[in-house]
């Protein structure tokens, strides 16, 4: 639990913007957004550097985070999201990240378990807070995915978060191409039969209970 108050400390601070990425593995996609950040303000004395959160269940790539990362501004987190995110204080975050996330947190047959956690989340939110979501659709045979059941798909995910008080609004065909992970890079390689999308929303003012 201390390094739990020890995280709302530190995003409560000074840093001008706050992002956290759930199940962030190894850090990698951080680490990379934060050097890109301190880099644009290398130059700046005045500007406190963002702070980047990443929480991770598994421990082996948290282990490995915490050992190559060497960054004042990223700290990692051993543990579930959904014991995490309800500890931060509300309206506290500026953009939260999922990417690629495990079906339990995403699949429609669970919908009626994830929701929960998603309502939380935006109440975590800053006003105008953003949410990007990065998430994958596959045939359950593994064959290729067709445009009208992308769309179909798309349609329900955007449809299903703005009912939760989110506002959509970008959604773009595939994942961000500044993102990299393992995952990331083989579903690039079968677009086709993995396709995938990145939803970005914003905090609406209401979030239905």
């Amino acid at each position: 639990m201390m390094q739990f108050d020890a995280m709302k400390s530190f995003c409560l601070s000074d840093s001008p913007h706050v992002t956290v990425e759930l199940g962030s593995g190894d850090g990698y996609i951080l680490e990379k957004l934060a050097k890109s950040d301190n880099n644009n303000n290398h130059h700046d004395h005045n500007t406190a550097p963002c702070t980047y959160i990443g929480i991770e269940l598994d421990r082996t790539q948290y282990e490995d985070g915490k050992r190559r990362i060497n960054l004042d501004n990223v700290k990692l987190l051993n543990g579930s999201f959904e014991d995490i995110i309800p500890i931060f204080p509300d309206s506290c975050l500026d953009l939260v990240i999922a990417v690629l996330p495990d079906p339990n947190f995403i699949d429609r047959t669970k919908q009626h378990k994830w929701e929960p956690f998603y309502k939380t989340l935006h109440s975590k939110l800053k006003n105008n807070g953003s949410f990007q979501l990065v998430t994958e659709i596959t045939d359950e045979l593994f064959q290729p995915v067709s445009d009208e059941i992308y769309a179909k798909w798309v349609e329900w995910l955007s449809t299903t978060f703005q009912s939760m008080g989110f506002l959509l609004v970008t959604k773009h065909a595939g994942a961000p191409l500044a993102y990299s992970s393992r995952c990331i890079n083989q579903f690039r390689g079968d677009p086709e039969r993995i396709r995938m999308v990145t939803l970005h929303f914003k905090k609406g003012q209401k979030c239905n209970k």
